[in-house]
């Protein structure tokens, strides 16, 4: 039982962080709260880098191993393997998204991030252009 409730908080702390993610983007676009911004540049390359390295060595997040794991060990382990992203779309919203699916929408994500650091790193470089002008 202690295992089921510590698999539930992984897979809660796991929603939370991409749910933090997506609701940041703007911050790499809007700048009104530079420090907001900043933090959220580091917090989504650390998303993306560290997702992206589980993903080349587990095929999956390091969160949904681990919460897979707990649940196993528990004994309440999961009729399938579906990823994270399956599972929390289809609790949500009833929807059964396929493997292919969720990594196409996952990898657009990861792309869209990238291109919103990269503009994020050039406004700022060009505002601070402009200051040493002035």
């Amino acid at each position: 039982m202690a295992l089921e409730a510590l698999a539930n908080l992984v897979d809660a702390l796991h929603a939370l962080a991409m749910i933090v993610w997506v609701l940041g983007l703007p911050l790499l676009f809007w700048h009104r709260y530079p420090k907001w911004s900043r933090a959220y540049v580091v917090y989504a390359l650390a998303f993306v880098v560290v997702t992206r390295l589980s993903h080349s060595a587990l095929g999956e997040c390091v969160l949904t191993t681990g919460a897979r794991e707990l649940r196993h060990r528990g004994g309440t382990g999961f009729g399938d393997h579906s990823s994270f992203m399956v599972r929390l779309v289809n609790g949500v919203a009833g929807l059964r998204f396929t493997e292919e699916s969720a990594i196409l929408v996952w990898e657009w994500s990861v792309f869209m991030v990238s291109a919103g650091v990269l503009v994020h790193f050039y406004l700022e470089r060009r505002r601070r252009q402009r200051e040493g002008r002035a």
